[in-house]
């Protein structure tokens, strides 16, 4: 059996060790086998890595390989999830549509519909609190294509300040992340 550490194995795949870790962080990759105090990587984290790459270069992003790959959120009812998203299939086809192009839903092989798990999570949150999903699905549609833009906008502006950078992938995602960061502050500081 073939072990690798994260630099090895990110060498061969071809992306940074932090990527490598990235996909771990997310439950794309599973965690490596430990050794004392180094961490083994082998050929079936090699393979998991290609099929990312593989659905990233079709077009997917990170969401909707989760949603592919089967990474869910542990507190959800899949049953119930199902009979929602079906629901939403036969009775309002325009907002399953808009979601499936925004990279939220996606339709399994076996014809099943699945949502990502950090959206799941917030409209199982809503519905806690008494909001129903279908209303939440609404505002995340409304939110997604009010947003778009401006995300593509502010990816573009900001895109070159780190394209200088040692590790573009690195860097790629942290300006993800402190985009995100940015909006929720933004949001917190809305009075209602």
């Amino acid at each position: 059996m073939t072990r690798y550490t994260v630099e090895e194995l990110a060498a061969k795949v071809g992306m940074s060790p932090r990527n490598v870790r990235a996909h771990q962080t997310r439950n794309l990759l599973g965690p490596p086998i430990r050794r004392g105090r180094t961490a083994y990587y082998d050929d079936g984290h090699v393979r998991r890595l290609e099929a990312i790459k593989a659905l990233q270069r079709q077009g997917y992003n990170l969401v909707a390989i989760e949603a592919i790959l089967g990474v869910r959120a542990p507190f959800a009812s899949g049953e119930a999830l199902q009979s929602l998203l079906q629901h939403l299939g036969r009775e309002q086809p325009a907002l399953v549509h808009a979601l499936t192009g925004h990279g939220v839903l996606v339709h399994g092989e076996d014809g099943s519909m699945q949502m990502a798990p950090r959206l799941l999570r917030s409209v199982v949150g809503l519905h806690r609190a008494g909001v129903h999903p279908v209303p939440s699905l609404h505002i995340l549609s409304e939110a997604l294509d009010r947003l778009r833009g401006v995300a593509a906008e502010l990816v573009r502006s900001t895109a070159t300040s780190t394209s200088a950078s040692r590790d573009p992938d690195g860097a790629a995602d942290a300006l993800v992340h402190l985009l995100t960061e940015a909006f929720r502050v933004a949001l917190e500081n809305v009075e209602a």
